[in-house]
């Protein structure tokens, strides 16, 4: 190579850098703007085995709960929780960490099929969340009387 395409070289790189970081942080925007979105941390297994939390954006849907991972190039979500698979959700207060940070809660969903999703929420999102578990059709629902 030339000493002059090296320049250019680094420029294209850099270039592909700031577009990729741009469109990271435009998705990540966009989906915070939607309406029925909120943060929420997931545990998740890894490739290798064992799990760990990661950070993302949980949408309201009709009759699902869409999780996006937070800065990733997806444009679908990683996790669906379907209305029709929750049989129970339990909730637990979790005390701040940080003194002066709110509380959150930590919600497990027992899904059909032995699956469970555990996730952390703040207070006002748990509160949403648990409204939007109770205001399901009738039958909707796996515990439904009807």
């Amino acid at each position: 190579m030339t000493h002059l395409n090296i320049p250019i070289l680094v420029l294209g790189i850099g270039m592909f850098v700031l577009v990729l970081a741009l469109v990271l942080v435009g998705r990540q925007v966009a989906l915070a703007r939607q309406s029925g979105a909120f943060e929420c941390t997931l545990k998740r297994r890894g490739l290798v085995g064992g799990s760990s939390w990661q950070h993302g954006q949980m949408r309201f849907g009709t009759d699902r709960l869409r999780w996006f991972r937070a800065f990733s190039l997806r444009l679908r979500p990683e996790v669906i929780i379907r209305r029709s698979e929750i049989l129970d959700v339990t909730r637990r207060r979790l005390p701040a960490r940080i003194v002066g940070d709110e509380d959150s809660y930590l919600l497990e969903f027992s899904l059909r099929g032995e699956r469970t999703i555990l996730a952390t929420v703040d207070l006002v999102s748990g509160a949403a969340l648990n409204s939007w578990i109770e205001a399901a059709p009738t039958g909707l629902v796996m515990g439904d009387a009807d």
